[in-house]
């Protein structure tokens, strides 16, 4: 079975609207109930099918910046979410397009910014990667 584990997120009011639209969109795609640590999973699984110039842009124009606040909310997610997470973030620095590992938080804020972005074709082809792994853990 999957470990999972219980990720922050430091939120304004901005970006909680930014992850409920993102939840909801994802769901009305699915036509399901999903776990809100689902929708940051496939945020994330979208970042890292970006091309790492992109990211490190996005990260760079902090168009995101007026999402993070002190509204602190807890997600629930598979331990998958901080190794994706890992993957951006190092394919960032080997790649030389940023001088310091970002933090976590703000790679989640940037990611929920993609899947806002993203064609639904994308989330659904997203939430495939993601949901495989939890599938064949549960058949074992």
């Amino acid at each position: 079975m999957a470990q999972s584990r219980t990720y922050k997120l430091r939120l304004s009011k901005a970006g909680i609207d930014l992850f409920l639209r993102c939840h909801c969109r994802l769901a009305h795609l699915l036509q399901d109930f999903i776990p809100y640590g689902v929708t940051l999973m496939v945020a994330v699984a979208i970042l890292e099918c970006q091309e790492v110039c992109e990211v490190a842009a996005e990260l760079d124009a902090r168009r995101w910046h007026h999402c993070v606040g002190d509204n602190i909310r807890f997600v629930g997610a598979s331990t998958a979410l901080i190794d994706a997470a890992r993957r951006v973030s190092d394919k960032l620095l080997m790649q030389q397009e940023i001088s310091t590992s970002p933090q976590t938080g703000h790679l989640y804020i940037v990611a929920l910014f993609s899947l806002a972005a993203a064609e639904d074709r994308q989330l659904v082809e997203a939430f495939g990667r993601v949901a495989a792994p939890r599938r064949r853990s549960r058949q074992g």
